[in-house]
């Protein structure tokens, strides 16, 4: 409780949710927000794997570093460096096998605009080619980044990877 008075008189804010961060640019300073997902990933995992263990399927388990390049493709569309979609997707895989070794398959959905992670889990579901990603047997580790751009919109980004 102290420390968190301490910061809250430094930072004058103490809790979770979005964080304006700011990215210099050529001519102007954009804002964007990104998001603190522990809990979004969390509860995220909580929906595929209830969903993947319906279908018989081996549940998906968490990366951090699954979700730290996930969440820098989000913020890339977010801050709008990168047009919306899966531009730069090999160079992605190739960063996750550079650090996380021998890959077997990567794949890779985005969305955008949806407000909640039911929203995006259920538009996702109703695209047979995302649904297919997220019940694909090869997979076996996620991770699933988000960035708020500065109007408000929301970019997702799960990327899948099997490690085994």
């Amino acid at each position: 409780m102290f420390l968190c008075v301490i910061l809250l008189s430094l930072a004058s804010s103490c809790g979770r949710g979005f964080v304006k961060k700011k990215t210099p640019t050529t001519t102007t300073e954009q804002e964007s927000q990104e998001v603190d997902t522990f809990h979004l990933n969390q509860d995220y995992l909580g929906l595929v794997n209830d969903h993947r263990i319906k279908l018989g399927l081996t549940p998906l388990t968490y990366h951090s570093y699954i979700e730290e390049v996930a969440k820098s493709h989000s913020f890339s569309m977010a801050i709008r460096s990168k047009p919306f979609g899966h531009l730069g997707f090999s160079s992605r895989c190739r960063r996750l096998k550079n650090r996380l070794g021998s890959i077997n398959y990567c794949g890779e959905i985005v969305a955008m605009k949806q407000k909640d992670i039911r929203s995006v889990f259920q538009a996702w579901l109703d695209s047979p080619e995302h649904r297919q990603e997220i019940e694909n047997p090869f997979s076996s580790h996620t991770g699933l980044g988000i960035a708020k751009d500065d109007k408000g919109n929301i970019y997702w980004t799960q990327m899948f990877v099997d490690l085994r």
